[in-house]
């Protein structure tokens, strides 16, 4: 079992409480299914069967800083990366490759397999193109998600502009950290630093293994691990004494949320109240970024890009926060 230690309250959390109160607008919605973890038979297993993500299918936008907004058709576009993703889902990066193949930008690309991922050589004849993404309800965030691991859903909004070359330079040497941590033959990754927040705790377990338990095979090809695989694995591990989820499929006047929220936690004395309405959202971290990611500002954009959307690599932190309303 990883070990863990009781923090307390840590003054070195950048979380914003201010964005909190966009949480208004989300959590009042009634839950499709709840489910507590472990399940007397099925112990750590989610049952795949009882919830499906819709695959997109309205037609979207993505803004290329400088040409403007540009249109796709879901049914017209194919991923880059069927090792990620089932048929008919696809990320931003299978966008941006669809809009060139149809002549609307040009570009130049490659997959680098330092980094484990596909990379922008030239847009439109210019180096250094960097993206943001978020869902139906959330807010840009200046993500560090991995462009061909971002999934894609109905009514998102997306946005390619020229980055910060320090800034760009830092997220590439974080993926590379990333991968080289990794064991290509093992199909389990080991996170460093796994650290839960609330109000006035802090818990962080060390070196945990995390597996995939393709919760979303939905979405994603059997062994991908997510943020929610990090719980699952600690669970399994004696490290969590139960985790309460529920499923959500559309929030209020947000039509496609499909993704599970993480209501309830209990770990040792970490055992945070739901005082008010209560979710546990997730961050990945690493030395190569510190500097150069968002705090939780904005974090409906935290919670709609829910831990079981999130495909991990390898990350050297992923921080929970427990936010109440």
């Amino acid at each position: 079992m990883q070990k863990y230690r009781l923090i307390g309250s840590s003054k070195r959390w950048h979380w914003v409480w201010a964005g909190m109160l966009l949480l208004l607008l989300v959590l009042p919605a009634m839950a499709q299914q709840s489910i507590t973890l472990p399940d007397t038979e099925a112990g750590w297993t989610l049952a795949v069967e009882a919830i499906a993500s819709r695959k997109p299918s309205n037609l979207g936008t993505l803004e290329v800083r400088g040409t403007g907004d540009l249109s796709f058709d879901p049914a017209a576009v194919t991923t880059l990366r069927p090792d990620v993703f089932q048929d008919g889902h696809f990320s931003v990066f299978d966008v941006l490759v669809h809009l060139a193949e149809s002549e609307q930008i040009e570009l130049e690309y490659a997959f680098d397999e330092v980094l484990q991922t596909h990379v922008i050589q030239s847009l439109n004849g210019l180096e250094g193109w960097w993206y943001d993404a978020h869902f139906d309800g959330g807010n840009f965030d200046k993500t560090v998600v991995r462009m061909d691991c971002f999934p894609v859903k109905d009514d998102m909004s997306i946005v390619l502009y020229l980055e910060d070359p320090e800034r760009l330079n830092a997220i590439y040497q974080h993926f590379a950290a990333e991968v080289s941590s990794r064991d290509p033959e093992s199909t389990e990754i080991i996170i460093p630093s796994v650290v839960f927040r609330s109000a006035t705790q802090t818990v962080e377990f060390t070196n945990v293994v995390v597996t995939a338990h393709d919760a979303r095979i939905d979405v994603f090809q059997p062994g991908v691990i997510t943020a929610l695989d990090v719980l699952l694995s600690l669970g399994e591990s004696g490290a969590l004494g139960t985790v309460g989820l529920e499923w959500r499929s559309e929030e209020a006047e947000i039509a496609v949320v499909d993704g599970y929220y993480v209501v309830a936690i209990q770990a040792g004395e970490f055992e945070p109240a739901a005082t008010g309405s209560c979710v546990l959202i997730h961050q990945v971290l690493g030395e190569e970024i510190e500097d150069h990611v968002s705090p939780h500002t904005h974090t409906l954009t935290h919670i709609h890009l829910t831990g079981d959307l999130e495909v991990l690599v390898s990350p050297q932190v992923v921080e929970w926060l427990w936010v109440c309303l």
